[in-house]
């Protein structure tokens, strides 16, 4: 009986293990020739930069940008040689074909056993299952036989294992040759650590007269520029020149011997020199490094630092003043501040229409106290203007200038707005305000500024009654508040105000000046107190407005229903452009107005939310939760009209408009613009319906509010009937005053 074959999706793991084998050498085979291919070409490529900047002594720039060449081509070459070749994945069936290559008598029974290993399904295509078995176990035992290892080229190993032993061997021999060499360390501390170290040279050149790099010429006179040539100079006898680096560019001059010093003292004259120059001078083996040209100036002040010290009542900082201005300071500030001259000087003044100030040194000579004004006398506005003189007598050719303009302190800015209030109020209403108090430099109290006449004063000048209600009061700490916004809220009733009464009301603040502070009012607010009874008939004929406009906004939806379906049924006509143009015009038109009722309902609710407030603000609440069984003015309008008028805004306006916005995109598809309108009209039916049960509520609310208004009427003809009485009834005392009247005499 044949035995069945195995089915198998991998290679037979003796070929796998072999071919992992095969594969590791092979990856150490690449990584030891890149790595020596790669060292020998990063040791060539500093090589070639040692005798570049030997033989060329590269300046600061060169061997900064031979440092950034060196690292890229170093990173880019370990990549490319080292990096890169690992990252390459060598197939199974490559690495098969190579050792079949490498052991001809194989006869390719190696890689024909794999590739049938590897076969899932073998006698779907045809294949004998003892003829495939017997090839896979060939391959097998043709791999336990053979060393896959020995494909790889081992003489070309040895021989870059050679060649990294000896890149490894020059590496370590550069880098001890840094700390053993002084050649290589001159090398590595000016190519890699970018020092300033110096080749050994021949010869030496000196300028004469130059420091730090400086060379002091007075401005416009000709100059008589002398090189030497300085111990330990191993050779004199040379030629040198001059390089002129300057605004017009770079020029080359011969210096003359001039027979001093055995010849090593060379000279050119520099004439009229009136702009800043670099030179070096270049000689033998030498160059010299570059020097500067400064020119001696007038006295001028190189350094001027000036800070505004404000008054203290501003608790502010200091402030820097930059340029000549003209600077804005406060009154009552000063100026602080310093100045560095170019050279020694005689005198340092500050000068200007009314004030002559001489500036003292602070112990170093060249920089000066700067303090305006000397004493005890306020800064005053006006040019000012440095004069300056040094030790010779030369005053300055440009003096400094600089402007100052006295600030007066502003008045401080309140804004303020009534919430949730109108021009009515009753005697015991809340008027909450909003107020934003802003000062440059502090507040010190913000407050209410009341008056008020009652009716018959009206045509009088004097006012009936005046207060002054704090807010907020700001001590003078450090931090000063420059802001305060808040809502607080004034009761009228601790002011017994009666009805007819004028009442004026503003917010006040002042500033935190010491002497005479600034105060500012915001804008006059006028309420005039009424009677509950006339305030419920104000919000009732309101609210009878917000009804009658609600009401517009229905018939205006309702038309917009008929329109929209109007233009459904319109059939093109025979200019089809035209009908198409006036089908979009008329669907741009119904779109606006849906979104025109939308803002409509919106403003209504937020009447009604006005309305609301004001009520509250004016307690007018507080009645009629005094009538038993009787719903509030909150439960009317926040349950049954603001929150409707809401909700339909939010949820079905917004709907609505969608949907014509479908509508406007289907004007050309004639069936799929019948469906998208029906289903608009049902959105637009839902929402005259919702707009419908709103008016009912608000149409329920003004007919409460009417019976409201006359219970309450009622209760208050029964309070004044009560009074009367209480008041009209004799006391039991003088009913029972005679003395016998139940005496038994």
């Amino acid at each position: 009986m044949n035995k069945p074959i195995i089915r198998r999706q991998s290679l037979p793991p003796e070929i796998a293990t072999r071919l992992r084998e095969l594969r590791g050498a092979l990856k150490r085979w690449v990584l030891v020739k890149g790595t020596s291919r790669w060292l020998l070409l990063v040791l060539a490529i500093l090589a070639t930069d040692i005798l570049l900047d030997r033989y060329f002594k590269m300046d600061f720039a060169q061997r900064l940008i031979m440092l950034a060449v060196m690292v890229s081509l170093a990173g880019g070459l370990f990549y490319w040689r080292v990096i890169h070749p690992l990252l390459r994945r060598i197939t199974d069936d490559a690495l098969l074909h190579e050792i079949e290559a490498r052991y001809p008598q194989l006869k390719h029974n190696l890689i024909s056993g794999a590739q049938l290993a590897r076969d899932a399904d073998l006698e779907a295509k045809g294949v004998s299952a003892e003829l495939a078995r017997t090839t896979i176990d060939r391959s097998i035992e043709l791999a336990r036989q053979m060393e896959f290892v020995e494909t790889i080229n081992q003489n070309k190993l040895a021989k870059n294992s050679v060649l990294l032993g000896v890149g490894l061997l020059l590496g370590g021999a550069l880098a001890l040759g840094v700390f053993q060499s002084d050649f290589l360390r001159i090398w590595f501390n000016r190519n890699v650590l970018l020092s300033d170290d110096q080749w050994p040279q021949a010869t030496y050149l000196e300028i004469v007269g130059a420091k730090d790099g400086t060379l002091v010429l007075p401005r416009g006179t000709d100059h008589r520029l002398t090189v030497r040539v300085i111990e330990p100079s191993r050779v004199s006898d040379v030629d040198v020149t001059v390089e002129i680096d300057g605004s017009a560019g770079q020029s080359t001059h011969q210096m003359t011997p001039t027979g001093k010093l055995d010849g090593r003292e060379h000279l050119f004259v520099m004439h009229n020199v009136s702009s800043e120059l670099t030179l070096r001078a270049r000689g033998g083996d030498d160059v010299t490094p570059d020097v500067a040209i400064k020119l001696v100036e007038p006295p001028a002040i190189l350094d001027l630092q000036m800070w505004a010290v404000l008054p203290d009542y501003t608790k502010m900082p200091n402030q820097k003043l930059e340029g000549p201005g003209p600077h804005s300071i406060p009154a009552g500030g000063r100026i602080r501040g310093t100045a560095k001259v170019n050279k020694t000087l005689q005198t340092i003044s500050v000068v200007s229409e009314s004030v002559s100030v001489d500036l003292k040194p602070t112990g170093q000579p060249l920089v000066y106290d700067l303090n305006l004004p000397d004493g005890n006398d306020e800064l005053a506005g006006g040019q000012y203007e440095f004069q300056l003189v040094d030790e010779t007598g030369l005053g300055s050719i440009r003096p400094g200038k600089f402007a100052v303009s006295i600030k007066q302190d502003s008045p401080p800015k309140v804004f303020a707005s009534l919430l949730g209030i109108s021009g009515l109020a009753v005697p015991r209403a809340r008027v909450p305000v909003s107020f934003n108090v802003i000062d440059e430099y502090g507040l010190r109290d913000v407050s209410f500024h009341t008056n008020w006449k009652n009716a018959e004063q009206e045509n009088e000048s004097g006012t009936a009654g005046k207060r002054d209600l704090p807010i907020a009061k700001f001590t003078t700490s450090e931090d000063a508040v420059r802001q305060q916004q808040d809502v607080t809220v004034l009761d009228l009733e601790p002011f017994d105000l009666s009805v007819g009464t004028s009442f004026r009301l503003l917010v006040r603040s002042t500033d935190s000046r010491p002497s005479e502070p600034n105060s500012a009012d915001s804008a006059e607010f006028l309420l005039r107190i009424v009677s509950e009874e006339e305030l419920r008939a104000d919000l009732l004929r309101r609210e009878i407005e917000q009804r009658q406009a609600f009401g517009q906004a229905y018939e205006a939806q309702l038309e917009l229903m008929t329109e929209l379906q109007a233009l459904a049924a319109t059939r093109p006509s025979n200019q089809a452009e035209q009908f198409e143009t006036d089908q979009q015009s008329r669907m741009i038109a119904v779109a606006r107005d849906q979104k025109l009722i939308g803002t409509s309902l919106d403003a209504i609710g937020n009447r009604f939310e006005e309305f609301l407030v004001e009520a509250q603000n004016n307690r007018l609440d507080e009645d009629e939760q005094n009538l038993a069984g009787l719903q509030t003015i909150a439960d009317r309008f926040e349950n049954r009209i603001i929150r409707p008028i809401r909700a339909l805004d939010e949820e079905w306006i917004a709907m609505a408009n969608r949907n014509l916005d479908n509508c406007r995109r289907l004007l050309h598809r004639p069936d799929e613009l019948s469906t998208a309108v029906g289903q608009t009209t049902e959105i637009h039916q839902r929402i005259l319906e919702e707009m419908k049960q709103i008016m009912d509520a608000m149409v329920d609310s003004e007919n409460f509010q009417e019976v409201v208004n006359r219970l309450l009427e009622i209760k208050r003809g029964e309070n004044q009937i009560k009074e009367e009485i209480r008041k009209r009834q004799p006391d039991e005392n003088e009913i029972f005053d005679e003395e016998d009247i139940f005496d038994d005499d």
